[in-house]
């Protein structure tokens, strides 16, 4: 057991600055894509096979609820994205109450690609650690972790990190122990500094599972962190995903590890009892190897992809762990349940400690690391051409796709459908135009 009370202050006064992933607008400013007209927002969803996945388990029905706990800055619960995908006892560990709004964003888009991810049993906890900035203390992610284990999470998803350059942090190690002894699958997110998550806290601890991002052609994800510690490479550059009230395309490690802790809270909902260890041993039987052969330091075990998981296996028997030597009457496992609820009000609580994730735009750190951005075109409503501006040849293509003479893939009917009903057809293009008529300029958002 490592000891808090050996943690300096100059350790416990770093600070981590969370900037935006990138510089931009929503894509959407109307109605949401939830009736799946279109898809799936996410196109990590079908890449990883966890829609084949959600509709086999639906099928086979009586899914228990399951928790993930997204331990971030919060959710915007007026966001449609993730209407009733959160559960009721969420808390913020800043103002120490129960007021989980979002007042960033990054938060509500991890909590949005969990909920794309999954079936409705899945609820979202939402832990409030970070503020408008995108920062936050370890203390208050510490106390977040065990108020995770106290409300009965079954996955941990931290897509924030600190720098750990001498390798000297440890505040978070105890908690994320018990968390994992508990059977909690606790996912973390490489960060983006294309560096070494070595240098990364807590990607670094060895017993949580650190996840990079690639983009659709599985090419690992631009100033994505890799390195030995990382274990899967999943969908991480240009997901859409709810931000604030509406939807952005954007990019990071922060966006791959919710599709890691979406998989995880689907195979609890195939089998509750499934520790980290097992959850693990069944990700890496259906992971497509990426990179060098078997495990490499940039992919890990590489790309995740539960489409031919066999729902009617029979689960594992639940892992017990005897608490000791076997004694006589060794047959009631030992009543931790209530556990104390180290939620420590004595924690260091007062210096700006590191905390979150996406993009670091280098900022109050002396640090040398580059801003991240996309690093393909963004989306624009609108563009099906994209060359990069709406006009009258992209109204005449909605017009073509509505008279069925041409096909669009994905990413053209997604932003085809202008006015946002979940039809593409010929009110799209009169938006269009009249967009072009200089009438509804503010109607196009770019991301």
């Amino acid at each position: 057991m490592k000891i808090k009370a050996l943690l300096t202050a100059a350790i416990l006064s770093a600070v981590i600055v969370i900037a935006p992933f990138a510089q931009s607008e929503p894509v959407f400013v109307t109605e949401s894509l939830n009736n799946y007209a279109l898809g799936y927002m996410s196109w990590g969803v079908k890449h990883m096979g966890l829609d084949v996945l959600q509709k086999n388990l639906e099928k086979k029905g009586n899914l228990p609820e399951v928790k993930v706990a997204v331990i971030d800055s919060g959710i915007n619960t007026g966001n449609k994205y993730v209407k009733n995908r959160y559960s009721n006892d969420g808390y913020n560990f800043i103002n120490n109450n129960t007021d989980i709004n979002d007042t960033q964003y990054h938060g509500t888009m991890v909590s949005g690609i969990i909920a794309d991810c999954t079936s409705s049993n899945v609820k979202v906890m939402p832990l409030k650690v970070n503020g408008e900035s995108g920062s936050g203390k370890l203390s208050d992610v510490n106390r977040a972790i065990y108020y995770a284990i106290e409300h009965n999470a079954d996955v941990i998803n931290m897509s924030l990190s600190a720098v750990d350059s001498k390798h000297t942090l440890t505040i978070l190690d105890d908690a994320i122990d018990e968390a994992v002894s508990k059977g909690i699958v606790v996912v973390v997110a490489a960060g983006n500094q294309a560096s070494d998550t070595a240098d990364r806290y807590p990607a670094n601890k060895e017993n949580v599972l650190t996840i990079t991002s690639v983009d659709s052609s599985d090419k690992i994800g631009e100033n994505a962190n890799t390195g030995s510690d990382v274990d899967f490479a999943l969908p991480g550059v240009l997901i859409l995903a709810p931000y604030k009230r509406f939807m952005m395309v954007d990019s990071g490690t922060s966006l791959a590890a919710p599709h890691a802790a979406a998989a995880a809270a689907l195979l609890k909902s195939w089998c509750k009892h499934l520790n980290q260890d097992q959850v693990v041993d069944i990700l890496k039987q259906y992971t497509v190897d990426l990179g060098d052969k078997g495990f490499d330091n940039t992919y890990g075990w590489g790309m995740i992809n539960l489409a031919g998981f066999n729902v009617n296996a029979t689960p594992p028997d639940p892992v017990t762990e005897p608490a000791t030597e076997p004694t006589e009457a060794t047959t009631e496992p030992s009543p931790e349940p209530t556990e104390p609820a180290p939620e420590p009000t004595t924690e260091p609580a007062e210096p700006t400690e590191p905390t979150t994730e996406p993009l670091p735009e280098p900022s109050t750190e002396p640090t040398t690391e580059p801003a991240t951005v996309p690093s393909t075109a963004p989306l624009v409503i609108g563009d099906v051409n994209f060359d990069g501006t709406v006009d009258v040849f992209d109204a005449v293509m909605i017009q073509m796709y509505a008279a069925e003479t041409i096909t669009f893939d994905d990413s053209q009917a997604f932003v085809a459908d202008v006015n946002n009903d979940g039809y593409i057809d010929v009110l799209d293009a009169m938006d269009i135009q009249k967009f072009t008529a200089d009438k509804l300029k503010q109607f196009i958002k770019i991301a």
